[in-house]
């Protein structure tokens, strides 16, 4: 069977690599802005508890209909720095992806660096996800489907040509969502607002939004989450440059903190303090750098030497054996935990053969052996789960205890488990396959989010031979990678789609046949009607209900074999402050961060 600990000795091996971490600081000056909502008192996040507690049910309730305005956002006190925080100095970020452009509405992957350069129209709570001012300072419902958003006056977006401090305004609200929601457009996260109707600017500062129908994750589909990117961009970057302007980092402009100063694809990237920051006193920062290096243990490596101070993206988050190792090395790391909110697991494209026979999905699906790729893959770092996560989602999906009593997640070491393995080869043996006459697959990978990409293909690689399949893998680059995801263009991979903390961002993007992240192109009007369905009901024990038949269904057509799920720890030298990271704000909050060395 495949080893993890042969998994573990290869990372080992490579810790020694040399790793190039450019440091780079940049001149400030002090903004000047609106008052913004009180920033917290910076202060180092605290160690986590030996093993990370389960995330908190997000704020998934639709909106309460009539004219219930949000509470007006309390006037912030002047942002003081408190007597320990220290202003000035560079943080230093580390990533290993690369990624196909820069795109914050249409790349998963740089979401979290356009925390640093943009802003959203809703933010989250920290602690509970709730919907949070942003941009937008206050929000009414007039009826179930209206919603008016208020803006913040005196935003300004980077000072940079074309666009040169231009105030941010409600046409720029209106030609962002247009711009996501375009028609045959490759955005992301487009289905988030197909509710959307009319999207018209009452004046300057007012935006009203007209839904089709009730449409009850709407407020946090305008904010997404910590790898749904909705900031706001500057339209006249592509009116200069055309659609694929925001591709290059350089030409990157928002509202954010901070502003792209230069960037060299495939190495690093520098952005410094935003003078028109509308924060008063923020950010403290002087600048944020990020390196982009060739693997993991090169990451590693580069927190021991203190050469990398926080994440530029979720792949360089830790399992759980890569935190242990850090800690017999250095004390100097605080780690976090955080259940991460997607589904590991392998995905054949259901449009192209062999997969578009169910039965050979249905073979895979019941042969996996769960426990054992959980260990391989995350060193006993995660947990099994289903299409949902039961963690994240109580009250979603299937218990822990009802999911392992089902077909394929019962253990392989017991009766149940041993049944389903037999009617995998049955179902093999009906297709014409045996032990004299293997099927022949070649599946993708991807050495960037190796845990995601590539381990659980070699897992499956490995564990499909007792039903005579026999897999090569052929590795792409990042790039290539990402774009044939994109496209569909692909027959077999390892993977796992982060999205919003909200069970129709997890099971309508990935499984609507217009779902934004539908790459394998399920169609199936079964589940089409009742994704459709939960999305207009506002009683969540209805909508809890819609979304259990929604899974059923899901089940009876083994689109993926799902797999399991990773406790992350997100690292941070002991110096960084301010952050104050939780599961809805994975990246704290840059405005705040500060360095105490």
């Amino acid at each position: 069977m495949f080893s993890h600990q042969r998994l573990f000795l290869l990372a080992l091996s490579k810790v020694l690599l040399a790793t190039v971490v450019v440091s780079m600081v940049a001149a400030a000056c002090a903004p000047t802005a609106t008052p913004p909502p009180a920033p917290s008192a910076p202060a180092a996040p605290a160690a986590p508890a030996p093993a990370p507690s389960p995330t908190a049910r997000p704020a998934t309730s639709a909106p309460a209909p009539a004219a219930t305005p949000t509470p007006a956002r309390v006037a912030a006190p002047a942002a003081t720095p408190a007597p320990q925080v220290k202003r000035s100095g560079t943080l230093h970020l580390i990533t290993t992806s690369n990624p196909a452009h820069w795109d914050p509405q249409r790349e998963v992957g740089v979401a979290a660096f356009w925390m640093y350069l943009g802003e959203f129209l809703l933010n989250f709570q920290p602690k509970d996800g709730s919907p949070a001012p942003e941009l937008v300072e206050r929000w009414d419902f007039l009826n179930d489907t209206t919603l008016v958003l208020h803006l913040r006056k005196g935003v300004k977006f980077h000072n940079k040509p074309p666009v040169n401090a231009r105030e941010f305004t409600a046409q720029d609200v209106v030609w962002n969502l247009e711009r996501i929601r375009r028609p045959g457009a490759s955005y992301v996260w487009k289905s988030n607002l197909e509710r959307l109707g009319k999207i018209e600017a009452v004046d300057k500062y007012t935006v009203r939004l007209t839904l089709k129908s009730v449409f009850a994750p709407v407020l946090f589909y305008l904010r997404g989450n910590y790898t749904a990117n909705m900031a706001m961009i500057a339209k006249e970057v592509e009116d200069k440059l055309g659609e694929d302007g925001y591709k290059d980092l350089n030409n990157a402009i928002g509202t954010g903190p901070f502003m792209v100063q230069r960037f060299t694809p495939g190495i690093s990237g520098l952005a410094v303090r935003n003078p028109d920051y509308w924060r008063p006193g923020l950010p403290y920062l002087d600048a944020v750098d990020f390196t982009i290096v060739p693997d993991k243990a090169t990451t590693i490596a580069a927190y021991r030497t203190g050469k990398a101070e926080f994440p530029m993206n979720s792949d360089s988050f830790f399992s759980l054996p890569e935190k242990e190792q850090i800690e017999r090395s250095t004390s100097n790391i605080l780690f976090t935990p955080r259940a991460d909110p997607y589904v590991l697991g392998v995905v054949p494209n259901v449009n192209k053969p062999p997969f578009t026979d169910i039965r050979l999905r249905k073979a895979m699906f019941l042969a996996m052996d769960r426990e054992e790729a959980l260990k391989v893959n995350l060193g006993g770092g995660g947990y099994i789960v289903g299409p949902l996560d039961w963690k994240v989602y109580p009250g979603w999906t299937w218990t822990y205890e009802e999911l392992m009593k089902r077909e394929g997640f019962r253990p392989k070491n017991t009766p149940e488990g041993q049944k389903d393995i037999e009617e995998a080869q049955r179902l093999m043996r009906e297709l014409g396959y045996g032990p004299d006459n293997h099927l022949k697959i070649q599946a993708e990978g991807c050495t960037c989010f190796q845990f995601i990409n590539l381990t659980n293909m070699e897992i499956a690689k490995s564990q499909l031979q007792k039903i005579w399949i026999d897999i090569s893998i052929r590795i792409y680059d990042s790039a290539q990678w990402f774009e044939q995801d994109s496209s569909g263009n692909f027959l077999f991979r390892a993977r796992g789609y982060s999205g919003p903390q909200e069970p129709d961002g997890q099971l309508y993007t990935r499984h609507h046949s217009t779902g934004g992240r539908n790459f394998q192109k399920l169609k199936d009007a079964e589940v089409d009607k009742l994704l459709d369905e939960q999305r207009r009901t506002l009683d969540s024990q209805k909508r809890k209900k819609t979304m259990m038949q929604v899974q059923e269904r899901l089940w009876n057509l083994y689109p993926q074999v799902w797999l399991h799920t990773r406790n992350a720890y997100i690292p941070q030298q002991k110096w960084v402050k301010g952050l104050e990271v939780t599961d809805y704000k994975a990246w704290g909050d840059p405005a705040t961060t500060w360095i105490d060395k």
